[in-house]
């Protein structure tokens, strides 16, 4: 098997905001300089770019100062860490980047801002996820106080992804991962997703998921007994739900399934399409025996099927993280996923889980048509 893994030339950057480490208080201020991207109502901004990326930082006062103002700016891994603690993420640094030492930035006299831009050169990630923690530090002239509050944020970098996609039918079995049987993970919370396509819903019951089996399954459809079969059925913890009969043939979705140990939320393209609350048997606790593809058997699954990036985690994901990472891969080694099939290789029949769990899956011979390259779910 022949496994390639594509990104396309394409940096997307999103601007988080995040208080400087400094927690001193200045009550009332005349004046003060700070990061003006830090201060709206707006706490992230995506943005995707070819090549290399100019991240633009612009730092104002609050009104014009009588001297010149200057300050330090920095690169500070620790707002890095921080995040990642606040969003269970797992960004790294962006490698090999440093700032001159000592660097300042300079408001002139009379001005109320300046802006510095940082370029940072188009890498390779390797499926990881990298950021960039900046913040303003001392003043150094001006005697302008520096608003805590408003110190410091992280740029995080992603490639979108182009990928090569499996369109697979079910009429010749199903796509199993490592092991077949007997996983014997429980687990209180869990969320799975992907982006999958139909070509068309000409019958019911062609199951997307399976992950066990009685009152502990996750069973995902499309179609039930109701036409038109255009819809998504999830059955789980003893209940069931679906989405409205709207789907359309050949459209890419964004699937997120997540369930909080209350309450099973489906998100369609990152927005909450239909939820409910299970029975939830034994406490809600899910059992998770296997996990399969294109179960239903060669009456049912009439139509072709793409698949790609399922990503099966321990817990229940924020709609934020979900809306986030919709067009970019993952950091593969995250602790919380069981799972994650970026089903990218551009041929052969095993999709391989890069987490490193071992649950790499296989289709029975014939499930695979064909391979489709270069598909940007951001340009769906």
């Amino acid at each position: 098997m022949k496994r390639t893994y594509k990104l396309c030339p394409a940096v997307a950057l999103t601007v988080i905001l995040f208080a400087g480490c400094d927690n001193a208080g200045y009550g009332t201020l005349e004046n003060s300089v700070y990061l003006s991207d830090a201060s709206g109502t707006a706490k992230s901004a995506t943005y995707t770019m070819d090549g290399d990326v100019d991240i633009v930082v612009n730092v104002r006062l609050a009104k014009k100062a009588t001297k010149e103002v200057s300050a330090a700016i920095r690169l500070n891994a620790a707002l890095i860490d921080r995040y990642n603690k606040a969003a269970n993420s797992d960004y790294r640094p962006v490698p090999d980047l440093r700032l001159p030492e000592g660097e300042r930035v300079t408001i002139p006299v009379g001005e109320t801002g300046v802006a510095y831009t940082i370029r940072v050169k188009d890498f390779n990630t390797d499926g990881k996820q990298y950021a960039l923690g900046v913040e303003l530090g001392e003043v150094i002239t001006g005697n302008v106080p520096r608003s805590a509050s408003q110190s410091g944020f992280v740029y995080l970098l992603a490639k979108p992804l182009c990928v090569s996609v499996p369109v697979m039918s079910g009429r010749a079995g199903t796509v199993s991962a490592a092991p077949a049987a007997n996983w014997g993970l429980t687990v209180g919370e869990w969320s799975l997703e992907c982006w999958a396509r139909m070509s068309a819903y000409r019958i019911n019951n062609q199951a997307l998921f399976e992950t066990g089996s009685a009152d502990h399954s996750i069973y995902i459809r499309y179609g039930d007994a109701n036409r038109p079969f255009n819809y998504l059925q999830v059955k789980a913890l003893g209940g069931q739900v679906q989405t409205a009969p709207d789907l359309g043939n050949n459209k890419w979705y964004h699937w997120a399934f997540v369930y909080d140990g209350t309450t099973l939320t489906v998100f369609r393209n990152g927005e909450v399409t239909v939820k409910f609350d299970p029975p939830a048997p034994k406490g809600g606790l899910m059992r998770f025996d296997y996990m399969r593809m294109l179960t239903s058997g060669a009456h049912y699954f009439a139509d072709e099927c793409a698949v790609s990036q399922i990503r099966l985690w321990k817990r229940a994901i924020p709609q934020a993280q979900i809306k986030s990472n919709m067009y970019y891969t993952v950091t593969p080694t995250h602790p919380d996923l069981i799972g994650y099939w970026p089903m990218d290789e551009g041929d052969g029949s095993v999709f391989a889980d890069i987490t490193g769990n071992g649950h790499d899956a296989t289709a029975r011979k014939g499930v695979v048509l064909r391979w489709e390259p270069d598909i940007r779910f951001d340009r769906r």
